[in-house]
């Protein structure tokens, strides 16, 4: 699969992302409506995490970023928006990701999908 999307990078100190990538988040919903958004994240280095926000469906104008994606071997975990803290560290416990995608949705569902 490939995906296409604005990318940018965040500090991971002090779990600082959460906001951080919220704002973005909260940047793009604006423009162009949060359940037709998803985020990746990839490439997690020296206290950072590159992430991206593309639409499902179509490309968003401007994009920087062209990644390809394995099509197979992602694990699915849906959720609550307002326990991703707590989503993550159970994700984490069993090691590190090479890629993640979020999705959510208006009523505050959340939708993660990890590749180790």
């Amino acid at each position: 699969m490939v995906f296409k999307g604005v990318a940018k990078e965040f500090s991971l100190l002090n779990e600082d992302q959460y906001n951080t990538i919220g704002d973005f988040w909260d940047e793009m919903s604006a423009l162009y409506g949060l359940e037709n958004l998803q985020g990746l994240g990839y490439k997690w280095a020296d206290g950072k995490i590159s992430y991206a926000i593309g639409l499902k469906v179509g490309d968003i104008n401007d994009y920087n970023l062209t990644i390809e994606l394995p099509d197979d071997g992602w694990t699915v975990v849906d959720g609550e928006t307002d326990k991703l803290k707590e989503i993550y560290n159970e994700i984490y416990k069993n090691g590190s990701l090479k890629y993640e995608i979020e999705t959510f949705t208006d009523d505050g569902c959340c939708k993660i999908r990890y590749f180790r």
